[in-house]
C-alpha cells in the first residue's frame, strides 16, 4: 500500500488549510481501507465529541457526543497504540454496545496525542467485513494520529501565544508600557505596537539603529541614552532613565526606558527592554514639588509675617497704651490734646498695618477682588493730596503736585484701590526722603474711550542699589543701613505691585543712591458713567439728632460703650441690645429710627435679626434705617447685609464722620 506519497502531497499543500488538508486525509484513509465512516474524535473523561466526520448518508453531524465505553475507541485509548478489528463479531468484542447498536464489523484506529496527553482518536469503520489490517495499515492510521496531534499542538500553542499577545498588548496600552529589542548581530530594531504609538509613528514603521536615537531631544536626553547604550553594551550595565523625546508629530513628552544587554561570551548580541509614556507622571510630579515649594514658601512667609508683624504692633499699641495711661493723672488741657493726638495717629498705624496684613493674606490666597465704582477720578488724587498735605508740612520735604486729569473725567475703577496705590507711594517716598521734595504726577490718556491712567511719584531720597532693586517688590524687603533705617512691615511695594498687575497695569521703577527714586504706572481703566452729585454732603446737613430714637446692638460691652461716648457726641442716647434676639425683642416693645447692628453675635446673629426685622414689619424700610456696623469688610460681607435688608455699611473701626453721615441718612429718611 503505498500511500505515502499522497500522504505528503495533501499535507504539505500550502493551498489548504488544517481543515480542508483533515476532510481529504480522512476521505483518502477510506480509499487506504476501504471503509465506509471515518471521525476525528475529541475525548473528554467520558465523553466522546465527533469533530470531524464522514459518512456515506453524510448523517453523522459535528458535535454529536456518545458515551466513550460504547465506541470502539475505548479500547484504543487503552491500548495506548493503533487498534484494529476485521470481524468484530467473530472477534472478543462481539458483546461491545457499539456493535450491538451499529453492527459495525471492520474497525481500526489511533490514539491522538498532544505531548503525553490523550486529545481523542482517529479511527475508520464499516458494517462490512475487511481483509485483515496489514502492517502499511497501522503505519498509515499512526502517521496520520501523529500529524493530527502535532498540527493541534502547534494551533494551540499559536492560539496561546496570540492569546498571550493580545494580553500583552492591552497591558502595555493599559500600563503605556511598550517593548523593544535590538538586534546587534543582525543590526535590527525591534518596536511593539505600544511603542511605535509613544513616538506617534505609523504601525508599519520600521525603526533604524543610526537614526533611533534621534527621538531623543538633543542635549542632556541624547548625551544620556548614548552613555547608557555604551556601557550596557561595553560593560553589561543595566539602566533606567527617564528622558524626554521628540516624537514624529513634533510633540515634546516624558518616558521611562529601561534597558539590558544579552551576551554571547564576551560579546553583545542583543539589548531589550521596555519604553513608557510618563509625562503625566512628570508633569504631576513637577506640580506636587511646585505646590510643595509654595506651601514652604507660604510657611515661610507667615512665619516671617509672624515676626514681622510682631515686632511692628508694638510701636503702635506703645503708643495707645503708653498715652491713654498717662491721659489719667494728667490735668493740663494742651498736653492731654497732644497726648490723645498721638494716640489716635498711633491708632491710625495700627490700622493701617492690620489692612497690610489683610492684604498680603488676600493676595496669598488668590481672594485679592477689585470693588469698582463709577467715580470722578480727579477728585481720587485731590484728596489723597489734601490728607498728605499736612503731613509734609510737618517735614523738610516739599510735596509738588501736577494733576492734569480733568474735572469731567468719570472712571469706572476701584477708587480706594487707586487710593491705596497711590498712598503707599507717597508715604514711601516721604518716608525715605529727608530733604528735597517728592513730585506727584497723574494724567489720563483716552483711546477710543479706553483710559490709560499714569501716576508717577519721583523723590529725591536716598536711592536704592542695583541689587536691592531686583528683590524691590518681594514681601518683607527692606534695605536697611546703619545711618538710616527705619520701620515698617514691608509689604507695602509687595501689595503695590499685586494691586496694579491685577488690574492690568504695569509698574516700573528707576533709582540710583543717593538722587532718588521713580516709580511709573500705567493703569488701563474703564469709562465711567456721570453720577448725579450731591451739592450737599449728607454729614453737613442742619438736623437736630435728639430727635432720633436710636438702638445699639452688639455683644461686646466695649463696642458698645464706645459707641455710646460717640454718640453722645452727637447729642444721642441710644438704647442697647446685646445680641439679635434682644434687638427683636426691643423693637417690639419701642420704635427705632435708626438701629447699629452688629453682624456676628450669639445666639441670633445680626443678618437673621435683620431679616426678621424686616420680614415681620417690626421695622419697615420706610420708618427705621438699619445701619451694618462690622469688623467684616469683603464685599462678599456687605452683599449679604444688603440682602438681609440693611441700609448702610460701616467698618470697625469707624470714623465720627461716618456715623454722622449714618444720622443724617436715617434724618433724610424720615425727613426729619
Amino acid at each position: 500500500m503505498n500511500f505515502l506519497r499522497q500522504f505528503h502531497d495533501i499535507v504539505s499543500n500550502q493551498n489548504l488549510d488544517f481543515d480542508g488538508k483533515t476532510h481529504q486525509l480522512l476521505a483518502f484513509g477510506l480509499e487506504v481501507f476501504n471503509l465506509d465512516l471515518a471521525i476525528i474524535s475529541k475525548v473528554e473523561k467520558s465523553c466522546y465529541t465527533v469533530l470531524y466526520a464522514i459518512t456515506p448518508d453524510n448523517a453523522l453531524e459535528i458535535g454529536t457526543q456518545f458515551d466513550l465505553d460504547g465506541t470502539y475507541c475505548v479500547h484504543t485509548l487503552s491500548a495506548g497504540s493503533a487498534l484494529a478489528f476485521h470481524n468484530v463479531s467473530q472477534s472478543a468484542i462481539a458483546d461491545h454496545p457499539c456493535y450491538a447498536n451499529f453492527k459495525l464489523e471492520s474497525y481500526i484506529g489511533a490514539p491522538i496525542k498532544i505531548g503525553t496527553d490523550i486529545f481523542g482518536t482517529v479511527n475508520f469503520s464499516s458494517a462490512n467485513q475487511s481483509p485483515v489490517f496489514t502492517d502499511a495499515a497501522y503505519d498509515y492510521i499512526e502517521l496520520f494520529a501523529q500529524w493530527l496531534g502535532a498540527e493541534l499542538a502547534r494551533s494551540i500553542t499559536k492560539e496561546k501565544l496570540i492569546k498571550n499577545s493580545n494580553s500583552l498588548l492591552k497591558l502595555e496600552s493599559i500600563a503605556n508600557i511598550g517593548t523593544w529589542e535590538v538586534d546587534l548581530t543582525n543590526n535590527k530594531i525591534y518596536w511593539s505596537q505600544q511603542t511605535k504609538l509613544i513616538h506617534q509613528v505609523d504601525e508599519n514603521y520600521q525603526p533604524e539603529i543610526e537614526s533611533a536615537v534621534n527621538f531623543y531631544k538633543e542635549g542632556t536626553s541624547r548625551d544620556k541614552i548614548n552613555k547608557a547604550v555604551e556601557l550596557a553594551i561595553q560593560h553589561g550595565e543595566k539602566w533606567h532613565l527617564e528622558l524626554e523625546i521628540i516624537t514624529a508629530k513634533n510633540q515634546t513628552i516624558w518616558v521611562s526606558t529601561f534597558g539590558e544587554a544579552e551576551f554571547d561570551g564576551d560579546t553583545c548580541v542583543r539589548l531589550f527592554g521596555t519604553f513608557q509614556n510618563i509625562t503625566e507622571a512628570v508633569t504631576l510630579r513637577e506640580e506636587l514639588k511646585n505646590k510643595q515649594a509654595q506651601a514652604e514658601r507660604l510657611l515661610e512667609d507667615r512665619s516671617m509675617l509672624f515676626a514681622k508683624i510682631s515686632h511692628e504692633l508694638r510701636t503702635p499699641l506703645n503708643g495707645i497704651t503708653g498715652m491713654l495711661t498717662t491721659l489719667i493723672d494728667e490735668h493740663n488741657e494742651q498736653k492731654r490734646t497732644e497726648k490723645i493726638k498721638v494716640a489716635l495717629r498711633s491708632a491710625d498705624i495700627l490700622l493701617s498695618i492690620i489692612n497690610e496684613v489683610l492684604d498680603f493674606s488676600k493676595i496669598n490666597h488668590g481672594e485679592l477682588k477689585l470693588e469698582p465704582t463709577d467715580v470722578l477720578l480727579n477728585t481720587t488724587f485731590t484728596d489723597l493730596i489734601s490728607l498728605y498735605t499736612p503731613l509734609f508740612k510737618n517735614s523738610n520735604v516739599e510735596l509738588e503736585v501736577k494733576n492734569e486729569i480733568s474735572d469731567s473725567c468719570w472712571a469706572y475703577c476701584d477708587n480706594t484701590r487707586l487710593s491705596q496705590i497711590t498712598s503707599n507711594l507717597l508715604s514711601n517716598a516721604l518716608k525715605f526722603t529727608e530733604h528735597g521734595c517728592v513730585k506727584l504726577h497723574t494724567s489720563v490718556i483716552n483711546n477710543n474711550n479706553k483710559l490709560t491712567l499714569n501716576i508717577k511719584v519721583a523723590d529725591t531720597g536716598r536711592g536704592m542699589t542695583s541689587q536691592f532693586l531686583e528683590s524691590l517688590f518681594s514681601p518683607f524687603t527692606q534695605e536697611v543701613d546703619a545711618k538710616n533705617s527705619k520701620g515698617g512691615t514691608g509689604l507695602g511695594l509687595a501689595i503695590v505691585k499685586e494691586l496694579v498687575e491685577y488690574m492690568g497695569g504695569t509698574i516700573k521703577v528707576s533709582s540710583k543712591v543717593n538722587q532718588g527714586t521713580t516709580f511709573s504706572l500705567s493703569i488701563p481703566i474703564e469709562l465711567g458713567k456721570e453720577q448725579k452729585v450731591e451739592l450737599n454732603p449728607l454729614s453737613k446737613i442742619n438736623i437736630n439728632a435728639s430727635k432720633l430714637s436710636v438702638l445699639v446692638v452688639d455683644d461686646n460691652d466695649i463696642n458698645r460703650l464706645v459707641l455710646d461716648a460717640s454718640l453722645n457726641k452727637l447729642n444721642i442716647k441710644p438704647d442697647f441690645a446685646v445680641d439679635g434676639q434682644d434687638a427683636i425683642f426691643k423693637c417690639e416693645q419701642k420704635h427705632y429710627d435708626l438701629i447699629f447692628m452688629d453682624c456676628i453675635m450669639p445666639i441670633l446673629d445680626g443678618f437673621e435679626a435683620t431679616k426678621q426685622l424686616r420680614s415681620k414689619s417690626i421695622c419697615p424700610h420706610d420708618s427705621t434705617y438699619i445701619v451694618a456696623l462690622t469688623a467684616n469688610t469683603s464685599s462678599q460681607d456687605k452683599l449679604a447685609c444688603k440682602q438681609a435688608g440693611m441700609d448702610m455699611f460701616i467698618s470697625k473701626p469707624f470714623k465720627m464722620h461716618s456715623l454722622e453721615v449714618a444720622i443724617a441718612s436715617a434724618a433724610q429718611l424720615l425727613k426729619l
